[in-house]
């Protein structure tokens, strides 16, 4: 994705530790392979990639050797806290132990990572929430190295055109401030087409409706055997991808799911209607469906994705956000609310039942 990468001795070091090599087993994309064959790839390139990116957003900043090295750090452990399946999985284990930023914190800041940054001369506190601050941006905005490589790599091995991201031209056209990151006006079309290529890869692959099934199949399973004490929270945390399934499929409740995700044999669409017609909670029509049906009903709500926080300054100084400054920008954000639909899914052989109860329920 970025030609050849050279690492620092610390940097070799950091990334052969369990903890690094652990993300070898954790997918990018989580269940998008079920879909795109091609997307096998994991949150460990994709760490070197977010570290190489943010190198280059250094130096076109001009940055000192000593903050490049700690954005480099803080880039490269970055994911560190996600458990296996990513965000699919944290939707539920959030409440648990967490989110991956907060379990990454508590992972630098302690044990065999915060002694080898810490032999380094490095503080392990200072890296594990470098994302907090202005030189964190680098890392973590919405123009930032984390979004960037995502993009690009995404595109690349799920084979969709559209992740298509100038990373070279918005590194060339940033710059930083007490308040983190800004934009400048002359790179207003490369920050566009980057939102562009969010929108589109939101609506193909992450959006994509059998993904979105896949994902709400895990959640359900993953809620199951945590129910019925065959997961522990806690442990997910050190869990790859394939690791996690096995558990699941030994959970008593939520095996079955787990078997149907291990052989593809996932649930259908049987209704669906627009997000802003959504009435009530989801849990709660899912049980209430569920009782109707006397099947296993579940309902995945889709989360807004294009609000972008992008500061773009002027030749004259001034500042406004990027919806402001680029109508192009403003018209994606609505394009994309009035497209987001809620999603009901059950097995093949209950999705007439299913429609009508839905109908009556939701709609």
């Amino acid at each position: 994705m970025h030609g050849t990468i050279v690492l620092s001795e610390l940097e070799e070091k950091i990334l052969d530790t369990p903890q690094m090599q652990r993300l070898r087993g954790v997918r990018q994309l989580a269940m998008a392979y079920l879909v795109y064959p091609g997307a096998n790839h994991t949150r460990f390139e994709h760490s070197i990639g977010t570290l190489a990116l943010s190198d280059k957003i250094c130096r076109e900043l001009k940055l000192s050797p000593d903050k490049t090295a700690k954005v480099r750090l803080a880039a490269l452990l970055h994911d560190i806290g996600h458990t296996a399946f990513s965000h699919e999985a944290e939707t539920v284990l959030q409440k648990h132990i967490g989110n991956h930023e907060e379990i990454g914190e508590r992972i630098v800041e302690k044990g065999e990572l915060a002694e080898i940054l810490s032999d380094n001369s490095f503080s392990p506190s200072e890296i594990a929430h470098l994302d907090s601050t202005p030189l964190g941006e680098i890392i973590s905005s919405d123009l930032g190295a984390d979004r960037m490589d995502y993009l690009l790599r995404d595109s690349h091995y799920t084979g969709v055109a559209y992740g298509v991201v100038d990373a070279d031209r918005i590194a060339s056209t940033l710059s930083l401030g007490k308040g983190g990151i800004m934009l400048q006006e002359r790179g207003l079309e490369a920050a566009e087409s980057l939102l562009v290529a969010r929108f589109t890869m939101f609506s193909t692959v992450y959006l994509h409706k059998t993904v979105r099934i896949a994902s709400r199949m895990l959640q359900h399973s993953i809620s199951l055997a945590i129910e019925d004490g065959t997961l522990s929270p806690p442990d997910a945390s050190q869990m790859t991808d394939f690791s996690m399934l096995a558990t699941l499929s030994r959970s008593a409740k939520g095996g079955d799911a787990a078997l149907r995700l291990k052989e593809r044999r996932l649930y259908k669409k049987a209704y669906s209607l627009p997000l802003e017609k959504m009435k009530g909670r989801a849990e709660t029509a899912e049980e209430e469906l569920s009782q109707k049906c006397g099947c296993t009903v579940l309902i995945d709500v889709p989360k807004l994705s294009l609000e972008a926080s992008i500061k773009v300054e002027n030749e004259d100084g001034k500042q406004a956000p990027i919806s402001s400054a680029s109508e192009l920008v403003a018209s994606l954000q609505k394009m994309q609310r009035s497209r987001l639909e809620v999603l009901v899914m059950c097995e093949e052989k209950n999705m007439k039942k299913v429609l009508l109860a839905a109908k009556k329920l939701l709609s």
